[in-house]
């Protein structure tokens, strides 16, 4: 396994996917995973893979921020591209046989093996990410140059589909996008899970301060734009409620006021879904793929407030596992129905309770996980 980021629990969601399927496969495979880390720390976190996998390995990873005058690839593909990392695999093709070969993340897919199976995980479909945000735009210098990006990477996605054996997508959305364009590939979605145990919710408590929350890593543009709709268009207008973003990486310009704190990384974010009285919101205006942290929220029984976008991959029913609000406007008025009412909040979280064990709990989504190596 090939991982553009270190496959490790309480790092980022991704991490936690990529963690999971390590696990599973493991059961019943000799797994080797190669990572790319970015420092020391990382490196020390891989180290939690040790006891499940058959070796782990460690790549540094050092951009390459030259311009590349008129590159038919997308610059994150030159972002992860080193020869270190084709040296490390070869490495681990020479000393033993290797069956399947299964790139995480699309920057990884460069790395793919002719004749070994090989297996693309595409956790989003960032060729329609460049489209709407091409479409966003109204300048037209920036236009023509987001043009040109979302032609690169919709090449580059599409070609990369189309020579992977299996493709997996989080959503059936994502799926249908790419086989738009390759009907022959076999794509696959399958959905990111959680171990529906490990998230069991905490006890009710009514006593605990009420508070709004959004988990994220702010590396994720969209989670940026998320936390930025929070601080200008929705906390204001609810000053006695306390608004917490915690994750990685807060730009500098997002600065705590009031009512609303950055706490910055949380080792057990299972302490911050205190059910009925955290609502989780998800102001996501873009982006596709499948959001984790709302697997978590959902997990823990709290009320949740999305977009539709944020919804992609959840059988959501507005007003049953959560609400759906597509504007400042709709999200305004959905806390205002959310925090008066705890039998609201707690039917909620009792509904989306009972999506993740139906539907995302490992223990269903590891099967199809491994049906990816069948004949």
């Amino acid at each position: 396994m090939l991982t553009a980021y270190p496959p490790v629990l309480n790092l980022h969601g991704g991490g936690v996917r990529m963690y999971h399927n390590i696990r599973i496969l493991s059961g019943s495979h000799n797994v080797s995973v190669i990572s790319f880390v970015e420092n020391d720390q990382e490196r020390d976190l891989l180290r939690s893979l040790d006891g499940i996998c058959e070796s782990v390995t460690a790549v540094q990873r050092i951009p390459d921020f030259s311009p590349h005058w008129l590159s038919l690839d997308p610059f994150l593909i030159r972002e992860f591209s080193t020869p270190q990392m084709n040296h490390a695999i070869q490495a681990v093709f020479q000393k033993k046989k290797i069956d399947a070969v299964q790139c995480e993340y699309l920057q990884m897919a460069q790395y793919r093996r002719p004749r070994t199976l090989s297996i693309l995980t595409i956790i989003e479909t960032l060729s329609d990410n460049a489209y709407a945000a091409f479409r966003a735009e109204s300048d037209p210098l920036a236009k023509l140059k987001l043009y040109y990006r979302w032609m690169q990477m919709l090449r580059y996605e599409i070609a990369a589909t189309r020579r992977f054996d299996r493709v997996v997508t989080m959503t059936e959305r994502d799926a249908e996008y790419l086989r738009s364009y390759a009907p022959s590939a076999d794509i696959r979605p399958i959905p990111i899970g959680i171990d529906s145990v490990e998230f069991t919710p905490l006890s009710e408590n009514p006593a605990d301060s009420l508070q709004v929350a959004f988990l994220a890593n702010f590396r994720h543009s969209p989670n940026v734009e998320a936390a930025e709709f929070l601080l200008r268009q929705i906390a204001p207008f609810f000053p006695s409620i306390r608004f917490v973003l915690p994750g990685r990486n807060v730009p500098v310009h997002l600065g705590p006021s009031e009512n609303v704190s950055f706490p910055g990384y949380v080792e057990d974010t299972r302490e911050l879904y205190r059910r009925p009285n955290t609502i989780v919101v998800a102001p996501l205006f873009s982006g596709t793929g499948q959001r984790v942290k709302l697997l978590e929220a959902f997990s823990m029984a709290c009320p949740v407030i999305t977009t539709s976008v944020g919804a992609f991959g959840y059988p959501i029913r507005n007003g049953v596992e959560a609400l759906i609000a597509n504007s400042a406007e709709e999200f305004r008025a959905a806390l205002r129905l959310l925090i008066p009412s705890q039998s609201l909040r707690s039917a909620l979280g009792r509904n989306a309770r009972e999506m993740i064990v139906r539907h995302f709990d490992w223990a269903q989504i590891g099967r199809q996980m491994l049906h990816l190596f069948d004949a």
